[in-house]
């Protein structure tokens, strides 16, 4: 019952014009068939997904709200595979039921649900917001350390679709470079929920947070940790480090290290001209180095975005031209040499039209990480309204 109320007070509230109000519509209709084979039988499948997202925002002085209503219908023989009946087709879902599946049939399924839905209040200086948002804290690209609330994961197919979390936020100003955050994640039980602070400044021309409180794992599960990013070399240099203390293990650490750079117009190599570069450490205490030994429940749960202890990745992005652009992800696990790459090239076809192809190619033995995953190729058609 509070799922379906909570719900409907925000969806009316972002989407009922007032007296005054500002009130901006949009969305995207996007269309992408993923093409792999099934990891247990081998037997090729495709799997079609179509979303209509409708996105509406108020802002009224010192209200506002969003919401983006997605409607989804996946298709294919990927619902017929050995993958679906382990895995499923929707991710994890968040505390509130602001989703639901309309019909499912052999070889497809409908469902409607909320990717973003929060209102609140705000001014000059603060900011409170109640539902499903995005709380970005953190300074990593590919990994994050300090996001024990929404983590990404560097291998996802949609890589701008991030998760969200439903949760009460707020922020202050503390002055003209620094401000405190507060987070609530409340669930049905008290070992599930998430509550816990962030104060972020500038110190000597460098971003820097201290963050920490409870997190979702017990009764008693703590963290604290922090992030950093500042000018270096003509680049961006970045960190983020957090100790949990989930007190159903033993404590450890996760840290995060890199470096962003885009190379001048006028590099002496054609390639590098205008080129976006990221490279980037990771390390996770609570991971295994013996891949017999790998967890994947929590990722599957959404809890977790690796199951080993260290990891390097690098992106780089090029404009090929004025409407042809190349993308590439590459992550290596250190400690069973599996290995991902995804190169992709977006075309931006017509006004508010992109087209793009990728390749997700995944190596190593069977035993790895990566190496027991299926290779997949994926076209998409994505038009922003």
């Amino acid at each position: 019952m509070k799922t379906y109320a909570l719900a409907s007070l925000l969806a009316c509230g972002a989407l009922a014009p007032r007296a005054r109000a500002q009130v901006d519509f949009s969305g995207y209709a996007k269309d992408f068939s993923q093409f792999s084979r099934d990891a247990f039988t081998g037997q090729s499948y495709q799997l079609n997904t179509a979303r209509l997202r409708l996105s509406a925002n108020v802002d009224e002085g010192w209200f506002e709200s969003h919401v983006d209503l997605d409607n989804q219908v996946g298709s294919g023989s990927y619902f017929q595979s050995e993958t679906y009946k382990l895995y499923g087709y929707t991710q994890p879902h968040p505390w509130l039921g602001l989703q639901r599946t309309i019909s499912t049939g052999q070889s497809n399924a409908y469902g409607i649900g909320a990717y973003r839905a929060w209102a609140g209040y705000k001014d000059d200086n603060s900011v409170v917001r109640f539902g499903r948002q995005r709380i970005a804290w953190g300074t990593g690209k590919l990994w994050n350390p300090t996001d024990v609330l929404n983590p990404y994961q560097p291998t996802s197919v949609e890589p701008d679709e991030r998760r969200g979390v439903d949760a009460l936020y707020a922020r202050t100003s503390l002055g003209d470079v620094a401000q405190a955050e507060y987070v609530w994640a409340p669930n049905d039980t008290w070992p599930n929920q998430a509550m816990l602070a962030r104060v972020h400044g500038d110190v000597a021309g460098w971003d820097w947070s201290l963050m920490g409180g409870k997190t979702a794992v017990s009764t008693a599960s703590v963290m604290g940790g922090g992030d950093f990013a500042g000018t270096f070399l003509n680049g961006t240099l970045y960190g983020e480090w957090a100790y949990q203390a989930p007190q159903v293990r033993t404590p450890y650490w996760k840290a995060d290290l890199g470096y962003d750079y885009t190379f001048s117009h006028d590099s002496s190599w054609k390639v590098l001209k205008d080129a976006a570069l990221i490279v980037e450490y990771f390390h996770a205490g609570n991971g295994q180095t013996d891949p017999a030994r790998y967890n994947f429940a929590p990722e599957l749960v959404g809890t977790e975005v690796t199951v080993a202890q260290n990891y390097f990745g690098a992106t780089f992005s090029k404009d090929l031209n004025a409407l042809l652009k190349f993308q590439a992800v590459v992550v290596a696990n250190a400690d069973d040499g599996s290995t991902f790459a995804a190169p992709s090239l977006i075309w931006n076809a017509l006004e508010n039209l992109y087209l793009s192809a990728s390749l997700q190619r995944f190596g190593g033995g069977l035993s790895t990480e990566f190496g027991r995953q299926p290779n997949q190729s994926v076209l998409m058609a994505q038009y922003y309204f």
